[in-house]
């Protein structure tokens, strides 16, 4: 059941936006149940990242020719070296790099269920364009596609999920669906041995396409839901408070239209020009929080030695114990599916235990990033034997993966509530620009000139410290910042239903509501000034919103941020 103040998946209560309820047309269709929201996102996340995994199995890339032995897989059907092997995880970065602020910026106006079944579309192209490549060249363009749907659900699914998920479980929610991350790579690896070594590496991309394509037909035809602060429910609330304020709809529309003689659509140039400036106020925006930035510093080391192990894991165990390619894959498989389910569940869980803010978080984090470097470096330096290797390489990655339900949460947490999208989208970007991209061939680089698969794979582990110690800076941070959760319930006047009332305290009941109260003042007062005066679009309304909130934060003294303090809720 939806929380207070959430209507469905994202309904009337989440559209009602700043400072107003807009027509009923708004509610959420009988379908999205919070229930059904998740399963239907955790399905569809699974299919995604088992691409991910399949790619990197064994059944699936292959190996390269050697002396009498002839080549398998990818590998050996185009003749790759390791450093254009490394290419093909990475090439998806593309799709994801171009596409990522396109969907975020493009959720502000349209709705973004439906921008999910459109970057899926394209992603299940992709896939079927994989599975004909005549070469390296043309697998290595369809491999770029395959982010673009990548982009659209990744920033997208988890704040629909934020949105609906009960207050005090938020967090084991945001880790059921995460904990598909590693389960999909996971069935990547089994899906791919499998159906590799039986019918062929084309098969498998085949296959998992036509899997996802029901899924894809039902986001583009289905009645869709709204998203807060986004879309259809930010742009309805936005003309609904306009006509409230004696705003004319033509003004309104020749606004969010760009501003063009007669309320025309305005030339693509004028456009293309207003959406890149969009994307750098909104960037600058996110600059301004460091909570988020650290945060995001911890994932993008996390994600590039995940993305190591994924990669090059199953190769490295295969010719460090002498074992079959397919033993392998299903080890590594069966570990990470294990690690991945438990370790992110149970960093769901834990958070929502000990108190949901964001300190608790990033110091979990901390631990966990630790806690598994040490593990991991242990596992493939001293592991004497396949077994030994397995059990500490598995205590390894379940402490990495208690981190990624927490370290998501942050990111829709610490930055205003219409920019959740596109901070989840930037988040993105940057853990494979810098994370996982570059670490499977600069790994391979690496492995190249040091041929000890032991010691270049320790050196991998060892960064992880680096993550750890940029989470627990975060952690120091977060203390003092602001927790956007609470000027959502503020605006919707909920109280504190998005935090399930874990966030109180320490400022005192009577001081605490009347910081609320002059937040949402500030945020609706701000953005009603505004419409009146300049007959406001959605995009207008959008970025006043967030304006207000980020000056609503400050409002309190010139010397601390509006909410009280993570310390004084903890205390």
């Amino acid at each position: 059941m939806a929380g207070p103040g959430h209507t469905g998946a994202g309904g009337a209560g989440a559209a009602g936006g700043l400072g107003g309820k807009p027509p009923a047309a708004s509610a959420a269709p009988r379908w999205a149940t919070p229930g059904r929201l998740l399963a239907l996102f955790c399905i569809m996340c699974l299919f995604i990242y088992m691409d991910r995994g399949l790619i990197a199995s064994n059944g699936v890339n292959g190996t390269a020719a050697t002396g009498d032995q002839p080549g398998s897989g990818i590998q050996g059907d185009f003749t790759l070296t390791l450093f254009q092997d490394g290419l093909l995880p990475a090439a998806f970065m593309v799709g994801l790099l171009v596409s990522s602020p396109i969907f975020a910026e493009s959720s502000k106006h349209h709705n973004a269920f439906r921008l999910i079944g459109i970057g899926l579309a394209v992603w299940t192209a992709a896939a079927v364009g994989c599975g004909l490549a005549p070469g390296f060249i043309p697998l290595l363009l369809c491999r770029m596609a395959v982010g673009v749907g990548e982009a659209s659900f990744v920033a997208l699914a988890a704040p629909f999920i934020d949105d609906n998920a009960p207050p005090s479980q938020k967090a084991l929610w945001l880790g059921l669906f995460y904990c598909c991350i590693p389960t999909g790579y996971a069935l990547g690896y089994i899906f791919g041995g499998l159906v590799g070594a039986a019918l062929g590496w084309r098969a498998a991309f085949l296959l998992e396409a036509a899997a996802m394509l029901p899924f894809v037909a039902f986001c583009l035809r289905a009645r869709p839901i709204s998203l807060r602060g986004s879309g259809s429910s930010s742009s309805s609330a936005a003309g609904h408070q306009h006509a409230q304020h004696g705003g004319g709809g033509a003004a309104g529309a020749a606004d969010a239209a760009g501003g063009s003689a007669g309320g025309g659509r305005p030339p693509l140039a004028a456009r293309l020009r207003g959406a890149a400036r969009a994307v750098g106020a909104d960037t600058r925006v996110l600059l301004r929080h460091p909570v988020y930035l650290w945060s995001v510093g911890g994932m993008t080391v996390y994600t590039a030695v995940l993305g190591a192990f994924a990669f090059y894991g199953p190769k490295a165990g295969r010719e460090v114990f002498k074992i079959a390619p397919e033993r392998a894959d299903l080890t590594f498989g069966a570990i990470t599916v294990l690690t991945g389910t438990l370790g992110t569940l149970a960093g769901g869980s834990l958070l929502d235990a000990v108190g949901a803010s964001m300190r608790n978080a990033l110091l979990l984090c901390a631990a966990g990033i630790a806690a598994g470097s040490l593990l991991a470096v242990a596992a493939f330096w001293a592991a004497g034997s396949f077994a030994a290797f397995s059990l500490s390489f598995a205590a390894a990655e379940l402490a990495m993966f208690v981190s990624q339900a927490p370290s998501n949460a942050v990111c829709m947490w610490s930055v205003p509530t219409q920019l959740r999208p596109f901070a989840m989208s930037m988040s993105v970007v940057a853990i494979h620009v810098f994370g996982d991209v570059p670490s499977p061939p600069l790994l391979g680089a690496l492995q190249g000139r040091l041929q000890n698969w032991r010691l270049s794979m320790s050196i991998a582990s060892a960064l992880l410290l680096a993550g750890a110690a940029a989470y627990f800076v975060g952690a120091l941070v977060a203390a003092s910042a602001v927790d956007y959760r609470e000027f959502a319930a503020a605006v919707d006047g909920d109280g504190p239903s998005s935090t399930g009332g874990r966030l109180g305290g320490g400022a005192g009941g009577g001081s605490r509501g009347a910081l609320l109260a002059e937040a949402r003042a500030a945020i609706v007062g701000g953005q009603e000034n505004d419409e009146e005066q300049q007959g406001v679009g959605p995009l207008h309304a959008h970025r006043s919103s967030s304006r207000g909130e980020e000056e609503a934060g400050a409002a309190a003294s010139p010397d601390r941020p509006l909410l009280p303090s993570e310390a004084q809720r903890s205390s």
